[in-house]
């Protein structure tokens, strides 16, 4: 598909997998059970909403097989005449992606969502010469940041509910003795007396050392490590053994959220990057749009309109083998090494996306095997 801003509505441009009238024929199977995002079009291409799905097939059937809709949902229902879908590897990546899409194209029924960033739920680092690690959300007031002149250094997530937030937060605290008050105290805490924390207020670690777990805090939000969840698993099924059931209970949670963390993402980073991503098969193309670090636009063309359309862009290239050999000479392509690099996921979430748009939902399944 093609996005493209023309008084502030967006038009699509339909591809060969396109369902026409699906408010009147709705057919499952056209929709795979696979994390993404889905787009429902009106008349003239129009943009009417941005979602989200952790299984795409049974999230659009809920919307087309009840009779007992709200009335604002079953108005928007009577008004779509398409569908387009956004593939994702995992439900967070959905999220963000989501995000993405509806803050670039405003659509009438996201409206509230577009205007308070409602579900969005984040961990910052502070930036602080003693940094912390506090709640955030975007466009609401954060208490924790009130002291803290440049707000936040960095953010991780975004993560789908407060309470998973808040369970990696707990991790933190637990493994790492960092200060959490929000300004630095002239005697040491009770935190500080339980060693829960090393107490810099008093001189009890340089900022160097200090810079050195915040960092490794930081690494553990990204990418939790398998030694570390594993002995986790190993502590919980041993508290269960021994009826400590709400330790458990509360481990097991922890563990989830550590889960959730680990699952990549590609779609948004903090780097403001323009890159176009190419997948190519044969004659047809699949082409992401990365602009100021977010995924904002799929499109699907024939490889003659690709060079037509891409001799203005700005962006550097990545793609498969296939597409830089059949541009070379006109595009400067390069194919990622790593597939954990950031490109290498874009690469890898334009080629599950063509694969569905070329193969069908059939195609998805038969890979996972």
């Amino acid at each position: 598909m093609v996005f493209a801003q023309m008084a502030n509505v967006m038009h699509i441009t339909v591809d060969a997998r396109r369902r026409r009238n699906p408010s009147v024929a709705f057919e499952p199977r056209d929709f795979p059970e696979h994390p993404g995002c889905y787009l429902l079009c009106g008349a003239g291409d129009e943009l009417l909403y941005v979602g989200k799905a952790k299984n795409l097939r049974r999230r659009l059937s809920s919307y087309f097989r009840r009779s007992d809709r709200p009335h604002r949902k079953a108005e928007m229902i009577e008004r779509v005449r398409g569908i387009e879908l956004f593939l994702c590897r995992n439900e967070r990546e959905a999220l963000v992606l989501e995000r993405n899409l509806i803050r670039h194209y405003r659509p009438p029924y996201n409206g509230k969502l577009s205007r308070e960033g409602e579900g969005y739920y984040y961990i910052a680092r502070t930036d602080e010469p003693f940094p912390r690690f506090v709640p955030y959300r975007r466009e609401r007031v954060n208490y924790a940041l009130e002291n803290v002149r440049g707000r936040y250094a960095k953010l991780f997530g975004p993560f789908i509910g407060w309470n998973l937030r808040n369970r990696l937060l707990d991790v933190l605290r637990m493994r790492f003795p960092l200060r959490t008050c929000h300004e630095l105290p002239t005697t040491s805490c009770a935190r500080a007396q339980t060693r829960g924390c090393h107490a810099p207020c008093v001189g009890g670690i340089d900022s160097v050392a200090y810079r050195a777990l915040v960092n490794e805090a930081a690494r553990l939000l990204r990418r939790p490590s398998r030694e570390l969840l594993r002995r986790m698993r190993l502590e919980m099924m041993e508290s269960a053994a021994q009826q400590e059931y709400d330790r458990a209970r509360d481990l097991r949670d922890r563990i989830r959220a550590l889960e959730h963390a680990a699952r990549p993402q590609a779609v948004e980073v903090d780097r403001a990057e323009n890159v176009d991503v190419l997948w190519l098969e044969g004659e047809t193309v699949t082409h992401l749009l990365v602009r100021e670090g977010k995924a904002i636009e799929l499109r699907s063309c024939t490889a003659s309109d690709l060079l037509d359309r891409h001799a203005r862009s700005p962006a550097r290239i990545v793609g498969n083998g296939e597409a830089r050999a059949r541009f070379a000479g006109h595009l400067d392509i390069r194919v990622p090494r790593a597939a954990r690099s950031r490109s290498g996921e874009l690469l890898e979430i334009c080629r599950i996306n063509h694969l569905h748009r070329t193969r069908g939902p059939a195609a998805l399944l038969e890979e996972a095997g």
